[in-house]
């Protein structure tokens, strides 16, 4: 069996996951790694935009068996699940048929296809792909090989089309194809001014077989929602004119451009997308009539290779909802006012019409009504952004869609699909712990997990966070779309702030005390939805003098500064470790470099501290989990009230949370907030021992 372990990432390039990819060559092979892995999920190509087809251990089926059976007179391809739509459309436009429902790219495998339900541009008329698949192959959570379909383990068949792989691996499929005289599409473009026009018009359109719009999310005013609407129909061979009517049923051509690097980030600004929106709209070929290839009309972006590049190494999100009928163009309207006041434009917006959903299937995304995806980088400002969006998506009887989803809460999901029908089936077919589980099902808890309690890679958990200096990360954090789960060991002295950050995340408050070392693994079982982020902010600085006359305060000292840290922060990394993803911080002090008389219980345990976070680093690094050290030197904070501090070398709360929030974002190992003190620091670590003793630091 092929194994590849190492760094992975769908589409969008965010989030990412290390892990392992196994490639079965056959289904003994599949059968005994689902007995003894696991959680595990199939993995197609890759080309879902968020977290759908990530975990630590994948399943890729491109070894197995090739299954590639056309049944011309029936109209029927049976094939298996690892095939992309590309080899499928090489094989069978020559014998004069298309694939039914298509998404904007061939590079998905069918399984993939099946697992997302994917829509086309006829959804409005034909339904998604799930409506034209008779039957499907399926390993379940015990090695058991299941054939389904609408009228045989018909729960398992429905759960499946749109199940995100939560069900079972796909093995194969047997599905109806269209058949077709040509492979060219008899395109109508046509612009519209405003979004009433591009409404009024796909209304208008609907009985055209294709129909899709791209949309400018950029222009306001009068000019809002300007629009290039393109309509198709599968042109006839006797239609043909010229040199294309010599092939009439010619395949496409690979692409041949290619993006060789990751872009910088300020080539997507607001400037370059109104531009390309500008010359795309105004284009000559944007109204007009004409013969297409399927190629470009379905596939444009497949002609340039790693286009994704483009977004840059942070990535983008795909942001795709669905809106019912009844929303109607207010509720568009709405949703575009919101995405514009936040300069959200992007390259690849589109709008299309929707027919009925089907509602045998809980996780198909479709439903009747209106559909807008855009693609959006990621930023630092975007998830919180993304977040109001959600709350007018959910309030108009919207959903998102889960294959191009890498951040909705699981309270989201819960409000808006029909989980009621889908958890059963999937907890049922499952002995123990989840055998099927993806990080977007941790993070969405739709499945039993061998980690109790739901996963939100967008929640920090502050520990410590009465402090002048949790108060301000807190803030930071709440202000980037984090939600926050606040821990100190009076939460009641939390209400206040809770009360402010409230305003703009979601905020939970508990009890937790760093010196009851006993309790933090109940604790961190106890918490729901488990963090991407923990951050120890809690400290102990005694009175030197005091401490030294009293052991109960150097006891203290230690257990608060270094035990206590480092017991909670096992919790977290055990955790984080098997999800393969999230950020541990810790707040350390520049008082551990090196012993000094006026501090040396505190500057001994923060040493301490400091040397467990390099290990705890050094040990996760492959996982993908990261650990910021956090050096802030001289902090104006209640701990240090009273304290005669240096001005210049002396940083308020607000600098230090800055600094924490960047650094989390650039994957730093080790930060001073104010960059003197790297220098203070590499001096003191130097002066030799018999002239420090003596100095009165």
């Amino acid at each position: 069996m092929r194994t590849e372990k190492g760094r992975w990432f769908n589409w969008g390039l965010y989030p990412g996951v290390t892990g392992t990819v196994h490639g079965p060559g056959s289904i003994a092979e599949l059968k005994e790694l689902v007995a003894t892995g696991g959680p595990l999920i199939a993995r197609g190509a890759g080309r879902s935009y968020g977290d759908a087809s990530l975990a630590r251990e994948m399943v890729q089926l491109q070894d197995m068996p090739h299954i590639l059976e056309l049944d011309p007179a029936a109209g029927t391809l049976r094939c298996g699940a690892g095939i992309m739509l590309d080899e499928i459309l090489l094989h069978i436009v020559p014998q004069g048929f298309f694939l039914p429902v298509t998404p904007g790219t061939r590079f998905v495998t069918l399984g993939g296809a099946i697992a997302a339900d994917v829509h086309g541009k006829n959804h409005h008329k034909e339904g998604s792909f799930s409506a034209f698949v008779d039957e499907i192959t399926i390993m379940d959570a015990r090695g058991n090989v299941l054939t389904c379909s609408p009228f045989s383990h018909a729960d398992l068949f429905h759960s499946t089309c749109g199940g995100m792989g939560l069900t079972g691996i796909i093995l194969e499929a047997t599905f109806r194809l269209k058949r077709i005289t040509s492979a060219y599409i008899d395109q109508r473009s046509e612009r519209c001014a405003d979004l009433d026009q591009l409404l009024e018009r796909l209304d208008a359109t609907s009985g055209s077989t294709y129909s899709v719009a791209w949309i400018d999310l950029v222009t306001g005013g009068r000019q809002q929602g300007r629009s290039v609407l393109l309509l198709g129909e599968h042109a006839e061979a006797m239609d043909l004119k010229g040199n294309v009517r010599k092939d009439p049923l010619k395949v496409h051509s690979k692409g041949f451009l290619n993006v060789p690097f990751h872009f910088p980030s300020f080539v997507l600004g607001p400037w370059s997308v109104g531009m390309f929106n500008a010359l795309y709209y105004h284009k000559p070929s944007s109204n007009d009539h004409g013969m297409v290839h399927y190629a470009p009309y379905f596939y444009p972006l497949d002609a340039v290779r790693n286009w994704n590049r483009i977004y840059g190494r942070r990535g983008f999100l795909q942001y795709q909802f669905a809106l019912p009928k009844t929303a109607g163009a207010k509720g568009i309207r709405r949703l575009v006012d919101a995405i514009q006041r936040q300069r959200m434009g992007s390259f690849l917006s589109v709008l299309k019409l929707f027919g009925p959903g089907d509602p045998r299937k809980p996780l198909s995304f479709p439903l009747e009504g209106y559909t807008l995806a855009l693609d959006i980088a990621v930023t630092p400002t975007v998830f919180a952004v993304l977040n109001e969006l959600d709350r007018v998506v959910a309030e108009l009887g919207g959903r998102l869609y889960l294959a191009k989803d890498a951040r909705m809460s699981p309270e989201l999901l819960r409000e808006t699909y029909p989980l009621a029908r889908f958890g059963p089936l999937v907890h049922g077919k499952q002995d123990g712990p989840a055998k099927f589980a993806s990080i977007q099902s941790e993070r969405l808890a739709l499945t039993p997990t061998q980690m109790s309690g739901t996963f939100d890679p967008k929640r920090a958990l502050i520990l410590g966070a009465t402090s002048d200096m949790a108060q301000a990360i807190a803030q930071e954090l709440a202000d980037k779309g984090y939600s926050l789960t606040l821990a100190a060991r009076r939460p009641e002295e939390l209400q206040e702030q809770a009360s402010r950050l409230r305003a703009t995340t979601d905020v939970t408050c508990v009890a937790f005390d760093a010196t009851r070392t006993a309790d933090h693994p109940a604790f961190y079982a106890s918490l729901s939805p488990r963090p991407g982020v923990v951050i120890c902010v809690f400290g102990y600085l005694p009175d030197t003098a005091h401490a030294e006359a009293d052991g109960s305060l150097v006891e203290r000292t230690i257990t608060t500064n270094f035990t206590g840290a480092a017991t909670i922060l096992e919790e977290a990394a055990r955790d984080l470790e098997k999800r393969g993803t999230g950020c541990i911080v810790g707040i350390s002090s520049v008082a551990g470099e090196r012993g000094r008389a006026s501090n040396y219980h505190y500057g001994s345990a923060k040493a301490g501290f400091t040397a467990y976070l390099s290990g705890l680093r050094n040990r996760l690094q492959k996982s993908g989990v990261h650990v910021l050290t956090v050096k802030p030197g001289f902090v104006r904070t209640a701990m240090t009230a009273g304290m005669p501090l240096p001005g210049p070398l002396t940083a308020g709360p607000a600098q230090v949370a800055r600094s924490v929030v960047k650094a989390m974002e650039r994957r730093k190992n080790v930060i001073y907030t104010l960059g003197i003190w790297r220098l203070i620091m590499l001096v003191i670590r130097n002066i030799p021992e018999p002239i420090f003793k003596r100095l009165k630091l």
